[in-house]
């Protein structure tokens, strides 16, 4: 028996409820209670030295291996001009061969006027083939060699829900929605051994976060699903992560030939399927056109025929699906299908983003068995472009909340990384504040919610989604021993300090996975 103490215990099964001691035997939860109480029956102390225990960090939506390739390959998010991304990539070009691929990942070429795309001709002159996702994942920009490789020439026709770029009968080298797998799911990067060295950088880093599991999609990019299955089946039982795993509807039939055996590691979930696009790229469907772009409303990446047959194809699996959507149009979409045909009770399926509603479709979603996969960052890296995508009279509809959580809908938190950063403070703080990390810009005030809802949103509610919150989100007797210590406590500081707080060990099923050094 195993008696931790010493420190604040948050329990998170109400609002301020702290325990002094948890006893734990073999990864599970003993007892909670005073330290008094529960000492006589230890045989082992691990004293919290005054840090500040929380249930495991989940993030509810992420690409675990996506994560890992962005560790692998040049990390672009914090590149601030389109002068110090060309060096960047020629600085690593020069070690590469014609025959070699060049990728840049998080590129947001939006977030400043010095941060602007190179043009094809600047990237064909690196001499090997350049990928540059943008920071969204729904738009990259390639040259002419890694064109050439995916057999894209000015004459390719943009493939349903996607968008292959010209200007003046040109191509530009960008690529939208679906068009951008015609490159990326044909990458020569899709071996065993690539894949194993993505997922484990990836654990061990979204370990040093604090995070003792999360809920993925990356069955469909790294060929057969067998290939990132095999990785997830080897490493993550070694490696000590709790891992959920999304179906995507291209990867669902040949997955459902896999033997799969579930255990408390790795499982499988929904099917996953993509709407439409992001705000980005203007590729979000929405009901009225971009405010900067009068002849755009986005794009839907299948047919109603099409969505129709992939929502019917789970129901008679009896799955749930877990549904991309980020314009008005596409939500408005998925909640009348999911009006048509419900999952069995008491299945929620799970919508994922929500970033742009209405006063009608919140009330509608009110009524389905829903949850849904909120990124509070989403907030803070689409402040630089949402007024001009959107224009005033729609932000305060954007990247709902409060609205959704007063109305009984569960949200659980996530970080879609690589899109954003995986760590779960900066989403915690960016649902109670709405502020950029420089403090200074706010979104949609009425849209903050309170530290508890927001520490919930990684907690608690992550365990609701996969119907785990039983045994997972709470530090009580019976459920699995997951924590996360922090250095302060996320309660009571100055909410400025929540993003700088520090993860002082990480513990999954009992044993520590990672401890500050």
């Amino acid at each position: 028996m195993n008696l931790w103490y010493g420190g604040t215990i948050y329990t998170m099964q109400q609002e301020g409820h702290v325990v002094e001691a948890i006893l734990e035997r073999d990864g599970m939860i003993i007892a909670t209670g005073a330290f008094a109480d529960l000492h006589g029956q230890a045989q082992h102390f691990i004293d919290l030295k005054g840090n500040v225990l929380y249930p495991g960090f989940v993030d509810s939506h992420l690409h675990i291996i996506g994560y890992g390739e962005k560790l692998k390959n040049l990390d672009a998010s914090n590149i601030v001009s389109k002068d110090e991304l060309m060096a960047a990539l020629q600085q690593r070009a020069t070690a590469l061969k014609e025959d070699d691929w060049l990728v840049a990942i998080g590129y947001n070429e939006g977030a400043s006027e010095l941060l602007t795309f190179p043009t094809i001709e600047e990237l064909d002159a690196l001499n090997c083939h350049v990928v540059i996702k943008r920071s969204c994942h729904h738009l990259i920009m390639v040259n002419h060699l890694a064109l050439a490789y995916a057999k894209i020439d000015e004459t390719t026709v943009s493939p349903a829900g996607g968008v292959i770029e010209h200007k003046d009968r040109q191509l530009t080298g960008i690529l939208k929605d679906s068009a951008l797998y015609l490159v990326i799911n044909h990458m020569p990067t899709t071996t065993q051994g690539y894949v194993d060295d993505a997922l484990q950088k990836s654990v061990a880093s979204l370990h040093s976060f604090g995070i003792v599991g999360g809920h993925s999609e990356d069955l469909s990019y790294y060929g057969h699903p067998s290939v990132p299955l095999q990785s997830y089946e080897y490493i993550i039982k070694n490696k000590n992560f709790k891992a959920h795993l999304l179906q995507h509807h291209q990867a669902w039939d040949e997955v459902q030939q896999i033997d799969f055996a579930p255990s408390t590691w790795l499982e499988l979930g929904a099917m996953k399927i993509f709407i439409d696009g992001a705000f980005g790229g203007r590729t979000a469907a929405l009901s009225a056109p971009y405010a900067d772009d009068p002849s755009n409303s986005g794009l839907f990446i299948h047919s109603h025929e099409e969505l129709e047959q992939l929502v019917r194809k789970a129901r008679a699996a009896k799955a749930t699906i877990a549904v991309h959507v980020i314009g008005d149009a596409a939500i408005a979409t998925i909640a009348r299908l999911l009006e048509q045909y419900p999952p069995l009770k008491g299945q929620k399926d799970r919508i994922i983003h929500c970033s742009l509603i209405t006063a009608e479709l919140l009330e509608k979603l009110a009524k389905l068995p829903i949850i849904v996969d909120v990124q509070p960052q989403f907030i803070q890296s689409d402040m630089g472009i949402l007024e001009a995508r959107l224009g005033k009279e729609r932000l305060d509809y954007a990247h709902p909340i409060k609205s959704l959580l007063t109305r009984g809908i569960v949200c659980a938190g996530g970080s879609d990384a690589p899109i954003e950063h995986p760590n779960p403070l900066y989403g915690i703080y960016a649902a109670i504040t709405r502020k950029r990390m420089d403090g200074m810009q706010v979104l949609n005030a009425a849209e903050c919610i309170s530290r508890y809802e927001a520490v919930g949103l990684y907690t608690t509610a992550p365990a609701k989604v996969i119907d785990k919150a039983h045994i997972r989100g709470q530090i009580a007797a019976g459920f699995e021993a997951d924590f996360t210590i922090l250095d302060g406590d996320i309660f009571t500081l100055d909410v400025e300090q929540i993003p700088h707080l520090q993860v002082v060990e990480t513990v999954v099923h009992g044993k520590t996975v990672y401890q500050q050094k």
